[in-house]
């Protein structure tokens, strides 16, 4: 989140005193964006990160709760869409589908686990899928789940995948097998919403990401939610860099165009590139209470599902 953070410059020239002043900050935050894009690439980690690292986790009994809602429900198929080895490790990336084989229903992705040590958004898709399983089980839309895109990470509670590489930033060059895919995946594939689930080690508070979109009616109507069952709403004063304000970041398009650009292109941005026109990164602080991070990524996929999860 680091990046995306830098990435999006307050192009609202009615915040600055002078009328070019705006242009000028613009190019200067691209020329530093640029920068630290290089220097990125340049500090990835190498093949000994992670090296004599304990498993935290086991992918068991995630396994089994995605294989009882496989089989308690004709509308609920679980599949592999790859495997990621490393030595010594050996897992899949899982893929959820739930079609209640209902006529021109919304699409509907949701993708979580990038970063190995975010946890929360695997928890909350794991228990969908079981929701989902669970009769009637009957929604509105035709929905896609990756629950875990860092198997690597997730077992040994680390960000990065096993080569050291930040899979979130690598959706330019795919370096990463990870990446790859997600990418075959993905391919030729439509959605009419996306949701990223994520958390952030530096927040306070609850926010979220919107690329590319003008109205921020459901983003406001998610942090209202929020704020009224008295969990934290991330905000950032800040006049140059968009940071979350009131929780919500509205990322422009020539952000992700640029990331492109520079090799350093995010899963987000991708998907809004490629996949589809309505995307959100929910984010939670993960210095909270897991169940408080859960319960936050649930209201605000509820509420993205009740603004865009309708029948067309």
């Amino acid at each position: 989140m680091v990046l995306e953070k830098a990435m999006n410059f307050r192009s609202d020239s009615r915040s600055v005193g002078t009328t070019g002043v705006a242009p000028a900050l613009r190019l200067g935050a691209s020329i530093m964006l640029l920068l630290s894009c290089i220097a990125c690439s340049y500090l990835r980690s190498t093949e000994s990160y992670g090296a004599g690292s304990a498993a935290v986790r086991d992918l068991a009994p995630i396994l089994r709760k995605l294989q009882t809602a496989d089989t308690a429900s004709a509308h609920v198929l679980l599949t592999e869409i790859g495997r990621i080895t490393y030595p010594e490790f050996e897992a899949p990336v899982w893929y959820v589908a739930y079609r209640p084989f209902q006529p021109a229903l919304t699409r509907v992705l949701i993708l979580a686990g990038i970063h190995g040590d975010a946890t929360a958004g695997v928890d909350y898709v794991v228990d969908l899928a079981g929701i989902l399983a669970t009769p009637p089980g009957s929604a509105a839309y035709d929905m896609d789940m990756i629950p875990i895109v860092n198997p690597w990470g997730y077992v040994y509670d680390l960000p990065l995948n096993g080569k050291g590489v930040e899979i979130d930033r690598d959706f330019a060059n795919f370096d990463s097998y990870e990446a790859r895919v997600i990418r075959r995946f993905l391919r030729e594939k439509r959605y009419d919403i996306v949701i990223d689930l994520r958390e952030d080690p530096d927040a306070e508070g609850f926010y979220l990401w919107q690329y590319g979109l003008s109205d921020e009616a459901a983003s406001a109507k998610i942090v209202s939610r929020i704020r009224a069952d008295g969990y934290p709403v991330e905000n950032d004063t800040s006049l140059v860099f968009l940071k979350p304000r009131n929780g919500i970041v509205a990322a422009p398009m020539w952000g992700l165009a640029f990331l492109r650009l520079s090799r350093q292109l995010t899963l987000a941005g991708y998907v809004r590139r490629n996949v589809s026109d309505v995307v959100f990164t929910v984010v939670t602080p993960s210095r909270r209470p897991l169940a408080e991070r859960v319960a936050m990524q649930r209201i605000a996929v509820e509420i993205l599902l009740g603004e865009f999860g309708k029948t067309p």
